[in-house]
């Protein structure tokens, strides 16, 4: 009797970890096209706790399973960082070797990090004044945003000065090839990559959240549609671009 009941025990449990290995498997190639074969694998691994993965709707491991699986000395940007390792879009690939730039003027919990930290604001121009409320994930520039305004508009606001991307690149020294951006920050992604030179800066992968806003979410792709990008992936409120011929 006793080997029959452990022998049930066993049977239910491999079920079950067959029935969680399949919900894995299955997430992993919706939220980033992981391809079957690496998928298997990383399934695998997550399930065992070997691999772990800090992203919200796994922007991350989009990046590292899917578009550059196997690279451990790629350069990242990640506009918006916000907490450092909670649902951070860039911790697990510093965690792999990945070098970076972090930007958010009010960063949160980036002990550990090794990102260069650009605690600054960026728009289209530099040397703007404008009112920006605090509001953690959902703090952005009060005249740009977007789903999150209702919640955001609550919180103390604060004067900063605007700055571009481009000049926290000049000023970080950054490579002309990045691998990945992550730009999150709150309905100014739009003026954020006009403030970009999208020919002099190349991107291997971006993620954008649009969080459904139009018109500017058309206007993001279109403006990465003139430089040679398209909108390869979308899952949840982000939009994931590629360069034209990379797939």
């Amino acid at each position: 009797m006793r080997l029959i009941l452990l022998a049930a025990v066993l049977c239910c449990t491999a079920i079950g970890a067959a029935v969680a290995l399949k919900v894995q498997f299955d997430e992993n190639k919706r939220c980033c096209l992981v391809p079957t074969a690496r998928n298997i694998s990383l399934s695998l691994r997550e399930a065992l706790r070997i691999t772990r993965y800090q992203s919200e709707i796994g922007q991350d491991k989009w990046v590292a399973e899917t578009m550059f699986p196997g690279i451990t000395n790629g350069f990242f940007l990640d506009v918006g960082s916000g907490d450092g390792n909670m649902e951070s879009n860039t911790q697990a690939l510093e965690a792999r070797g990945w070098k970076g730039i972090c930007i958010d003027p009010f960063p949160r919990n980036m002990g550990g990090r090794t990102c260069r930290m650009f605690k600054d604001v960026v728009s289209n121009e530099s040397g703007k004044r404008v009112l920006f409320h605090t509001a953690g994930d959902y703090g952005g520039i009060a005249d740009t945003l977007g789903a999150g305004k209702d919640t955001a508009i609550k919180a103390p606001a604060v004067m900063l000065t605007t700055t571009t991307l481009d000049e926290i690149l000049m000023r970080a020294g950054a490579p002309t090839f990045i691998h990945f951006m992550s730009l999150d920050i709150e309905g100014a992604e739009l003026d954020a990559l006009r403030g970009l030179s999208l020919d002099r800066y190349r991107f291997g992968a971006m993620a954008i959240e649009h969080n459904y806003e139009e018109p500017k979410r058309t206007q993001i792709r279109q403006l990465l549609k003139q430089h040679g990008y398209e909108n390869v992936h979308t899952y949840g409120r982000d939009d994931f671009y590629a360069p034209a011929a990379a797939h």
